[in-house]
């Protein structure tokens, strides 16, 4: 949370501007036209209009440096706030093919557990915590991600349902068999 907040406090507006302007030419190559507009016109309009008082305010404001400095904090939260939109929107695009990856998962990692139940082989504890940990491990990526104020590569969100996928498999193929 520290580095957040001073992530929050240090980076420069223009960093932020570049960074928005790359997740949108990378939506648009990979959803085309229509779903950046989508975007545009479905999700972004508030965030706009919060951009728009916040360079008004900066006009309004006086020439101290603590002004100065609230009112760019200002505009780099809602440039901060609209790229977090972005990759949002692009982790629910690809939730969408990723929803019967997660579902086969889970329900071949269930009939794993099944067959392995009636086998004379013993199931994992390692393996179960393994699954467990790797699914934290990917949920924490996944935010880390949404939340970086740099340019990441669209790519990111089909890996995250990937691991998550493989992740639900070990936890589910290896639950005990008592349970």
């Amino acid at each position: 949370m520290a580095g957040l907040v001073a992530a929050w406090a240090l980076i420069p507006s223009v960093v932020l501007e570049q960074t928005w302007q790359a997740e949108r030419a990378q939506l648009r190559a990979w959803a085309g036209e229509r779903t950046e507009h989508w975007i545009a016109t479905q999700a972004l309009p508030a965030i706009a209009r919060m951009a728009e008082d916040a360079v008004k305010t900066a006009g309004g404001l006086g020439s101290s440096g603590i002004e100065r400095w609230l009112a760019d904090r200002t505009y780099a939260s809602v440039l901060w706030l609209s790229i977090v939109t972005y990759r949002a929107y692009a982790l629910v695009m690809w939730l969408l093919l990723g929803i019967p990856l997660l579902l086969a998962a889970a329900v071949d990692g269930f009939y794993v557990r099944e067959i392995r139940k009636n086998a004379f082989i013993s199931q994992s504890p390692i393996r179960h915590k393994i699954g467990v940990h790797f699914m934290r491990i990917v949920g924490i990526a996944a935010v880390i991600w949404l939340m970086l104020p740099v340019p990441m590569p669209l790519i990111v969100a089909p890996t995250v349902l990937l691991f998550k996928a493989l992740s639900i498999w070990l936890w589910m193929g290896n639950l005990q068999k008592r349970l």
